[in-house]
């Protein structure tokens, strides 16, 4: 029907009906657009300072490998994707990285406050995605779901290039959704997040084969290609730094295998659950299964849309394993989103239906079904605190790792014992090298005995303070006795070989 929403098409049938959209404005009353986009823009960067204000941050791990990466590309240099340890590598994270280079010990806060917008974008997705299939309540439940999970909000602390993937996927379910089988637009949003994870290559494939119907030869030809710039890129980058190809996939599965991270098939099931679990919390875990049951119990088609999406990427998660992937729980936050629609239907639902017996039933159950939440405040007022003080202890540590890097007489050192500087454990790493400023490959740790001790060695204290940075995984590595102390301060301790400390 012209005119018709995408919510007026999907509101359940009559045995429960929703009240009929508002007529939209008249081209004489149309709101001006930075009206129209205010709230967005509040939204975003009142998130983003709101996290920053709060908690303390730091660049994380792989991270910082990008940023590594991309000044070694800036530089004409081919990073090392093969050293001890290295992360999987994402173009597009390294891409972006290569704008803060310049920045120098700046580029840490840059990216950070790059991704903390992300996550006030995803918050504002979120509401809008739930207004556009629902109804503006359920969109602002959901958005408070996500708000307030400490994972997606550690996770935008620290600069994980997830907060901005998730952000692409609900970018283009919202296209989506405003106008199915859009085509183009949708595609080139998944080709964007295809060079950041590969789920959405499988997501990008699946869309495809949707438009099939509606699509002549040389439409899908052109959407075909589309679909496979991202992993073609991806494997271009890899053969010209590497030599193979492949090396995000192998290189993968080797440091799952050598850090031990879960990666047997066989756990899938359970660890699917527990990482559902652990980003939803017990409230939502509860709720969203009740939403689900509201979508299918009142026909609303629209409740397909992001569920499909949810589903298909918890598959690729739990496929993983079998090509040796590992089961790591920032891999299932995206889907999590989409199922925070869910808890968001089960609260306010029952706004959709018309009065009646049916409305009144939802009611309570929404009313119950929020009770569950808030009952659960004390709990998760707690564990936002514990994630604050354990954000605070690690970023005074990694200060005190820059502190030691660049502490008087540790630059010239490196540089007479040949820049080749030990690790005692592979976390120090990125950080080491980005603050001596090294080349590729000259970082190494002992770790698991993965490359022998090189003239320079840094090692942490053996401290509470430490021992709680390292959660119980000391790297208890003692420096040999012919090697002489060059710098020590409360957390970290740097040697080097007699023949060349200086």
């Amino acid at each position: 029907m012209k005119g018709e929403t995408v919510a007026s098409r999907y509101r359940p049938r009559p045995m429960a009906t929703a009240s009929a959209p508002a007529a939209a404005p008249s081209a004489t009353t149309r709101v001006p657009l930075v009206q129209r986009l205010l709230p967005a823009a509040a939204t975003v960067v009142g998130v983003a300072v709101l996290l920053r204000l709060v908690y303390d941050q730091y660049l994380n791990y792989d991270a910082r490998y990008a940023l590594l990466w991309a000044r070694d590309l800036a530089r004409g240099l081919k990073p090392d994707y093969e050293a001890d340890f290295a992360p999987t590598p994402h173009p597009l994270e390294t891409a972006v990285s290569v704008l803060a280079v310049p920045f120098g010990d700046g580029a840490d806060t840059l990216l950070v406050w790059l991704i903390l917008l992300c996550f006030g974008l995803l918050v504002w997705l979120t509401y809008r995605l739930g207004e556009e299939l629902f109804s503006p309540w359920v969109g602002v439940v959901a958005a408070l779901v996500v708000l307030t999970r400490p994972a997606l909000e550690r996770d935008a602390l620290l600069g994980y290039q997830d907060t901005a993937f998730a952000v692409l996927i609900v970018g283009a379910v919202l296209l989506e959704a405003q106008r199915p089988r859009r085509g183009g637009a949708v595609l080139a949003l998944l080709a964007v997040a295809g060079l950041m994870r590969p789920e959405a290559w499988v997501l990008g494939g699946l869309y495809w084969l949707y438009l099939w119907p509606v699509s002549d030869t040389a439409r899908r030809v052109r959407l075909a290609g589309v679909v496979a710039l991202a992993p073609v890129l991806w494997a271009a980058l890899d053969w010209y730094v590497t030599g193979d190809p492949l090396h995000s996939l192998h290189g993968t599965a080797d440091l799952a295998e050598a850090v031990d991270r879960r990666r047997s098939p066989e756990q899938a099931p359970y660890w699917t659950l527990q990482y559902f679990g652990y980003v939803l919390r017990e409230p939502v875990v509860i709720g969203f299964p009740i939403g689900i049951w509201f979508a299918w119990r009142h026909r609303l088609h629209a409740a397909v849309l992001p569920l499909a999406v949810a589903a298909a990427m918890t598959a690729v998660f739990m496929i993983g394993p079998v090509f040796g992937l590992p089961l790591i729980g920032r891999y299932v936050r995206t889907p999590s989103v989409f199922l925070a629609l869910f808890y968001g239907l089960a609260v306010c639902g029952w706004l959709l239906l018309e009065p009646g017996r049916a409305r009144r039933i939802w009611k309570w159950v929404g009313i119950g079904t929020a009770a569950l939440s808030i009952a659960f405040i004390p709990w998760h007022v707690g564990m936002l605190g514990d994630m604050r003080d354990n954000l605070d202890e690690r970023a005074r540590g990694y200060e005190r790792l820059r502190e030691i890097a660049r502490a008087p007489g540790v630059a010239a050192t490196v540089e007479r014992c040949g820049e080749r500087v030990t690790a005692a454990e592979h976390r120090a790493m990125p950080h080491l090298r980005w603050w001596l400023d090294t080349p590729p490959f000259s970082l190494s740790t002992v770790e698991a005995d993965a490359s022998p001790l090189q003239r320079v060695l840094v090692t942490p204290r053996d401290t509470r303070a430490m021992r709680r940075f390292y959660r119980d995984q000391f790297p208890a590595v003692t420096p040999p006795s012919s090697f002489e102390r060059m710098a020590r301060n409360g957390a970290w301790r740097v040697d080097a070989a007699a023949d060349c400390a200086g």
